[in-house]
């Protein structure tokens, strides 16, 4: 019965990890392929009459090289000058204000340059006392009441990183750890698989 009862456990053992390795390969496998079509399908009509024919891959291609010429771009001083005059012409459009600044804000979030962004790893009390989940320091802000300096946090949900939290924390209730944005992001979508190299909390709380 306990021989039964071990090859039950490692079969399901095996089984899971099995499936922890298979699933992630096949769902980047079906993105990056649905990204490769979308891509040839969108510039085949403009690229086709020019070419005579057509090379599958090519449309990921030119998109790639496109978006790198755009960063080194916006990186040198003209280009930041110009993507500076572009944001604020559209934020001064009611409707593109609110889904510009919104989609920037979570791109800048997910970016994981956490030395270049000022983004800070904390731990923090919530849902509950004695309940800790990992978040990003995104900014801080005076209680209207109080004075009292409160973090802005963002609680990332884990495997699903477009859904999560905003709570507001006092600056005594935040704990910094030594880990990147990067490790952290990769922590909480794993659900906790992915861990950190080294998990340690900073000395003497230092930002």
């Amino acid at each position: 019965m306990k021989l039964f009862q071990s090859i039950k456990r490692r079969s399901k053992n095996y089984f899971l990890s099995g499936i922890l390795v298979i699933i992630p390969i096949v769902i980047t496998i079906f993105v990056v392929k649905a990204i490769f079509t979308f891509l040839d399908e969108l510039l085949l009509p403009y690229l086709m009459p020019q070419l005579g024919y057509w090379v599958p891959g090519i449309g990921i291609i030119i998109t790639f090289t496109g978006i790198y010429l755009v960063g080194i771009l916006v990186t040198n001083f003209i280009g930041r000058k110009f993507v500076s005059l572009g944001e604020r012409i559209v934020l001064n459009i009611p409707v593109a204000k609110t889904i510009y600044g919104s989609v920037k804000q979570i791109m800048e979030t997910f970016s994981f340059k956490s030395e270049e962004s000022g983004k800070k790893v904390v731990m923090v009390e919530y849902p509950k006392e004695n309940v800790w989940s990992i978040g990003l320091v995104n900014g801080e802000i005076n209680h209207p009441a109080s004075n009292e300096k409160l973090y802005n946090i963002l609680i990332i949900a884990a495997i699903n990183p477009t859904s999560g939290y905003f709570i507001l924390v006092p600056q005594n209730k935040v704990v910094y750890l030594n880990i990147s944005v990067e490790e952290a992001m990769k922590w909480i979508v794993s659900g906790g698989i992915v861990m950190p190299d080294e998990f340690k909390v900073l000395a003497n709380n230092e930002k």
